[in-house]
């Protein structure tokens, strides 16, 4: 699901929407849900990726290759 933030120019209220990619429809106005004003305005919102064990800076590794702690740690013995 998209996340899409508004603010209204009326109130100031905030608020987000959520529905899929294909739903989104940018000609549609969207109205304030405190105030009922359909003079509101986009706001881009700060987004965050994070890659799991195997995605390195310069591309893909497999992660068979990848050490975890526990592969790092051998045997007690001595």
């Amino acid at each position: 699901m998209a996340r899409y933030g508004y603010r209204c120019l009326e109130c100031g209220n905030e608020f987000i929407m959520e529905c899929s990619i294909k739903q989104y429809d940018r000609h549609k106005k969207q109205t304030c849900k405190q105030c009922q004003s359909d003079n509101v305005n986009r706001t881009i919102e700060l987004t965050a990726v994070h890659f799991g064990p195997g995605f390195f800076k310069d591309g893909y590794e497999s992660a068979k290759n990848v050490k975890t702690e526990t592969s790092e740690t051998s045997d007690d013995g001595d």
